[in-house]
């Protein structure tokens, strides 16, 4: 994330522009829909999928009941410096004012993972769509079971609206929905002088060789550090190993990396899970401790694994790529 690159770093001190006061300091703006993305709020999109994650935005930062929130095309985020995450920033759920009370639903017995915290499973028909492009963390859980209509079939979850139709499934723009039902206003802002017109493509970071990489695991915090050098790249929030399975402190290195694979408990931990399509998964301790994504929750932040170092789907792929074999791993409290 080079945010200090975006507003202009060593070109003297940037200040926000008297004309737009509300545009935060570092900002850009975004010509796709003619809003800015900046602050915490910019450094939360880069990190977790721009365009493709929660889409373009179309609104500015604005204050919606006591939160300081932006909308995106398929959702927002919501300014919230007492959470566990090391952004300050949290997905809003949007989803609940789109359950169907009126169509005929699916039988429960027809998901493909079921979900306790809101007793609804996934549909097959979306599921693959669901685990594959961000999980729990980026759609929320189930608060329904997949509803018939309108020539196909779709789901509704915390955060997001998923049909189905012919084989393809779209993630349905729930941001601009609800910013049409609330009467937000969405029309293109005047850029500030102090938001640049940026290619997003030239804010990806070149890293160091590889030696150079290693990562740290606070186990009381729950959150991973990337460091190129003496330099840190990265910070995720994590889900850690809980009673009797913590995650174990000390200084390791990754030794066995797995691209995606079935992760069924075999008697080693408490826990008893048989998870299919895990993906990117690094191992760096002798009982099989590592990093990986988990599509199976939210709750990042907070300890609740079986051990192993948990991720969200953005923060797993990148680090996947920034690791490889012999990368070094501290883990510690």
């Amino acid at each position: 994330m080079a945010i200090g690159a975006v507003a202009g770093a060593g070109a003297g001190v940037v200040r926000a522009d008297p004309a737009t006061p509300d545009v935060p300091v570092p900002a850009v703006y975004l010509r796709e829909t003619g809003h800015h993305v900046g602050g915490p709020f910019l450094a939360w999109w880069l990190q977790y999928g721009r365009e493709d994650g929660l889409g373009w935005p179309i609104t500015e930062q604005l204050d919606v009941g006591n939160r300081r929130m932006q909308y995106f095309e398929r959702g927002a985020l919501a300014l919230a410096p007492t959470s566990r995450d090391p952004l300050g920033i949290v997905p809003v759920n949007l989803g609940r004012p789109y359950v169907s009370r009126s169509t005929a639903p699916q039988p429960e017995a027809q998901f493909a993972h079921f979900f306790p915290q809101t007793g609804h499973g996934v549909h097959p028909a979306v599921w693959p769509f669901h685990r594959e492009n961000g999980g729990v963390y980026r759609f929320g859980y189930p608060l329904g079971p997949a509803v018939v209509g309108d020539g196909g079939l779709w789901q509704v979850f915390e955060r997001a609206v998923l049909s189905e139709s012919g084989g393809r499934v779209t993630d349905l723009r729930l941001g601009l929905m609800e910013a049409e039902r609330l009467r937000l206003p969405t029309e293109p802002a005047t850029r500030a002088r102090h938001a640049p017109i940026v290619d997003l493509a030239a804010l990806d970071p070149v890293y160091g060789p590889l030696a150079d990489r290693h990562a740290t695991v606070d186990l009381i915090r729950q959150v991973v550090t990337f460091f190129d050098g003496d330099q840190p790249v990265r910070m995720a929030a994590t889900s850690t190993g809980i009673y009797p399975d913590f995650t174990p402190a000390g200084r390791y290195r990754v030794f066995v990396r797995v691209p995606r694979a079935r992760m069924i408990s075999n008697g080693s931990t408490s826990a008893v899970y048989d998870l299919d399509d895990v993906l990117h998964i690094q191992y760096f301790t002798e009982n099989w401790i590592g990093f990986h994504y988990a599509y199976w929750h939210g709750e990042f932040g907070t300890a609740r694994s079986a051990g192993c170092v948990n991720l969200r789907l953005h923060d797993s792929e990148w680090a996947w790529d920034f690791c490889d074999h012999g990368t070094q791993v501290v883990v510690h409290y």
